[in-house]
């Protein structure tokens, strides 16, 4: 089960349709693209785009949540649990610590946030905590990135990936 992650777009929707064309032309189209908001219209556009795979998408701080609630989601995809925020809910531009405490409490396999630009990967109290990076306005000075999660069987991984 492939899942591609994209956060922090800021309208940059071709490259993007590009980047999971490439997937598609090489016979490796992910199962699900999720998108971590900053823009979620991107993510509608991409379901225009992309009708044949699911897209699962949250609200980011640079745009209004037609109720409120669509910041954070949780969803299980290949047995694993899996949470995606934007990230700004939770004050993760400063620090993870509050997602160091959604994992303890909730026992998610993978947490999922955005907001920063820049990509990180940590494990804690059995969770991987994954952002992707931005694909549209790095933070980082490592490149524009995205991120693809593979989960096979019992495993799941996150692989940062620049684009």
């Amino acid at each position: 089960m492939k899942i591609i992650v994209f956060s922090d777009s800021h309208g940059c929707c071709d490259k993007m349709a590009n980047i999971i064309s490439g997937f598609i032309k090489k016979a490796n189209a992910p199962n699900y693209i999720v998108h971590l908001g900053d823009y979620a219209r991107d993510a509608k556009i991409l379901q225009k785009q992309f009708p044949e795979i699911p897209v699962l998408y949250v609200y980011g701080n640079g745009e209004y949540s037609p109720d409120g609630n669509d910041y954070e989601r949780e969803f299980e995809i290949g047995g694993k649990k899996i949470f995606i925020l934007h990230g700004h809910t939770r004050n993760v531009r400063f620090s993870i610590d509050s997602l160091k405490l959604v994992a303890g409490q909730k026992k998610y396999d993978m947490i999922l946030y955005g907001h920063t630009h820049a990509p990180l990967e940590s494990y804690h109290s059995g969770t991987y905590i994954v952002c992707p990076g931005s694909i549209s306005r790095d933070r980082s000075g490592k490149g524009e990135s995205y991120c693809m999660v593979d989960i096979t069987g019992k495993d799941i991984c996150a692989n940062i990936i620049y684009a």
